[in-house]
């Protein structure tokens, strides 16, 4: 077992260092690595995803006594697996999910109890996932993703700490909101008027403050987070808010058919949980509807300014036509006093009654159009100022303090619903944390789920005998599939054969394009998945577990001198008495026929030997029989005819003891039959007959 970074052999001093440093310590590093994090581990500097699941995967195979490699002992082997792993992540609804899938792999049979493990898990995912929507879990759990812990929030500028020591302003500046130092506390108001929140300390609870300053008194160099900036505890839960309610959501929907999946979180967190996040917007902000007050509040201040415009521009509308149609009775005493110069004085008291009533309707428009309070509607009457004048502008200094006040209000409201938030949620953070790892894993596993549902996979029986059955095989790299039938080795599926039943060592013969090589990959999938714990495709299956699995596909041509001593040596590793299973396509064309007959036939020989159980597709296996002595059994896949469409009749199910030939005589007669007007076609064709 891993106790130490050192002990993983891919990591060195330097590593080893990063690591502590980035994770805080020794132990957080190693829990991240046995814990399969690979999303944190990706955080290193230099880590990509790729190497963080390659050391993942080196752990493991420590800790477990079993690597990816151990099983698939051919290149070509481990090409298949990564080719299966491939379409199964392709129902993966989170990058957790996908790379989480990476660190499945292949067993030996040394570890029957994990494959059996994995088997029972797996079997009941699948289970439940058949009991829920699918359509509609999917959704959820692709709005899911690893939770934020770095992030910074903008500092608060209309909330202010303001200490009188240097104490309490090295505390406050701790907290991401506006600090000032005063040296005389009579500098407070003059201050505390810039901002809509103010934190003072409590020693100055005693002392008269103005009424339109809004303030809080607290022991500054005790304040909590909470208490200053909620936001600043509240971040995490909004940063993170899809992601964690979506989670909680999926937990109920799975505890309704697993009560005890995510079995560390119990209910009332959850309720709390719950809770808490509904009054969160996604920007550490409260969402409207939780408070009417700060909702109305809100509504006028953001309407205010078109407000104030429209009832300027309608009070120099009714001024001017009140103007325009005005006129003015002078009586003769009037007017013997007007001589001396007060004709002027005489206008505007005439004027100013106009604008007082045109400024009053504006007022009382504004006031009754944004439904102002009597408090608000202060504000209002100053709006317009008592000297006359043309056009009519309103005082906008009067505008602000009607603003300020709506902010005040909307600030002194909006803490406390904040703070009893934070004070909430903070107790939560952990429990949130759970809760989305847990349904990340859960996506692995219910995208094995998804992966089964979609190819009607079902889980094989894993039996002591060397051998595998198949009924109904499909092969998952087919779209237009034919389900197999075929049984090598001992098993209950091969009652239909007659002679050599249970032969472990089978040659594949019969006609191009019938399926020998699908056969052959069809039976490549099932023993990879099974020895993954995973259901394979097929109605039915039995297969015994096997230590080594060895594919080795069709040689590209005959091959020089170099390659072909390498191909030998590749075969040179199936000698040993390990339990194994070896599937080779079309091996033949490594050197010439003869010599690969007899090649061949050396190969099998040393299977039959050596526990093995093996496969071959080949064209020559009436010259690998006359090469050998033992008795090894020959199925074909045959080739009927041709359809009206001039395609291949195939039977695609092999037929056991049948040498079926590769029939290219089916071929030159399709060609023939295709172009009549060619007559080389038809004299090829006459040398078969």
């Amino acid at each position: 077992m891993i106790t130490t970074l050192k002990s993983i052999p891919r990591i060195g001093e330097k590593t080893a260092k990063r690591l502590i440093e980035h994770f805080g310590s020794e132990k957080k590093a190693l829990d991240a690595i046995i814990n399969h994090d690979i999303a944190a581990l990706s955080e290193l500097e230099g880590m990509t995803e790729k190497s963080a699941i390659s050391l993942v995967l080196e752990t493991i195979a420590i800790n477990e006594g079993a690597g990816v490699r151990d099983f698939l002992k051919t290149n070509e082997a481990y090409e298949f697996y990564e080719r299966l792993m491939e379409l199964i992540k392709g129902f993966a609804h989170t990058d957790h999910a996908r790379s989480k899938l990476s660190l499945y792999f292949p067993y030996p049979s040394r570890k029957k109890e994990k494959i059996i493990q994995i088997q029972e898990e797996i079997r009941a995912i699948i289970e439940m996932a058949d009991k829920i929507d699918e359509k509609e879990l999917s959704s959820l759990l692709s709005s899911i993703k690893p939770l934020k812990t770095n992030y910074n929030i903008p500092v608060i500028r209309d909330r202010v700490i303001i200490a009188t020591n240097t104490e309490e302003f090295e505390a406050a500046k701790k907290f991401p909101v506006s600090v000032q130092l005063v040296s005389d506390p009579r500098e407070i108001p003059d201050i505390a008027r810039g901002y809509s929140y103010v934190i003072l300390g409590a020693h100055l609870a005693g002392r008269d403050f103005p009424d339109d300053v809004d303030i809080d008194f607290m022991d500054i160099r005790k304040a909590e987070a909470w208490q200053v900036a909620p936001e600043k505890e509240l971040a995490f839960f909004a940063k993170n808010l899809e992601s964690i309610t979506c989670a909680i959501e999926i937990l109920k929907k799975i505890r309704q058919y697993s009560p005890d999946f995510c079995e560390k979180i119990k209910p009332d967190d959850i309720t709390r949980l719950s809770s808490g996040l509904k009054n969160l917007s996604g920007e550490e902000d409260i969402k409207s509807g939780i408070d009417n007050e700060i909702d109305r509040c809100k509504s006028i201040y953001d309407r205010l300014n078109d407000a104030v415009a429209t009832a300027e521009s309608a009070a120099n509308t009714e001024f001017g036509a009140l103007i325009e149609k005005s006129s003015i009775t002078v009586k003769g005493f009037d007017l013997l006093t007007a001589m001396d110069g007060s004709i002027n004085r005489m206008l505007e008291k005439e004027i100013k009654e106009k604008y007082n009533t045109v400024s009053a309707n504006a007022m009382r428009g504004i006031v009754a159009g944004l439904a102002l309070t009597p408090n608000e509607s202060q504000y209002v009457n100053n709006f317009f100022g008592e000297e006359l004048s043309y056009p009519i502008k309103v005082n906008m200094r009067a505008v602000e303090g009607l603003k300020n006040q709506l902010l005040r209000n909307i600030a002194s409201r909006k803490i406390v619903i904040l703070r009893n938030n934070a004070r909430s949620l903070s107790n939560l953070k952990e429990t949130a944390q759970i809760l989305v790892r847990e349904v990340l894993d859960l996506d692995v596993g219910y995208s094995i789920a998804c992966f089964a549902k979609k190819f009607a996979l079902n889980m094989p029986h894993i039996q002591s005998e060397n051998g595998i059955g198949i009924i109904g095989g499909m092969n998952l790299f087919l779209s237009d599939v034919v389900p197999i039938d075929y049984a090598v080795g001992n098993s209950s599926m091969n009652s239909s054969i007659k002679k050599l039943r249970e032969a472990r060592v089978v040659l594949l013969s019969g006609v191009n394009s019938g399926g020998k090589t699908s056969t052959l990959d069809l039976i490549a999938q099932i023993v990879i998945l099974a020895h993954m714990g995973f259901p394979v495709p097929a109605k039915e299956c039995e297969l015994g577990l096997a230590e080594e699995f060895y594919y080795f596909g069709k040689s590209k041509g005959t091959m020089d001198a170099g390659a072909f001593e390498s191909t030998i040596r590749d075969f040179a590793a199936v000698a040993n008495s390990n339990a194994k299973i070896v599937l080779a396509d079309e091996m033949e064309s490594i050197t010439e026929p003869g010599a690969s007959a007899k090649i061949i036939s050396g190969i099998l020989e040393e299977l039959e030997d050596n526990n093995g159980l093996g496969v071959f597709v080949s064209h020559l296996a009436e010259s690998i029989m006359k090469n050998t002595s033992y008795e090894i059994r020959v199925d074909g896949i045959e080739a009927k005819g041709l359809d009206e469409h001039l395609n291949l009749i195939v039977d695609r199910n092999p037929r056991y003891n049948y040498l079926a030939r590769s029939t290219p005589e089916l071929i030159v007669e399709r060609l023939a039959r295709k172009y009549e007007d060619v007559e080389f076609y038809g004299k090829l064709l006459k040398k078969f007959k």
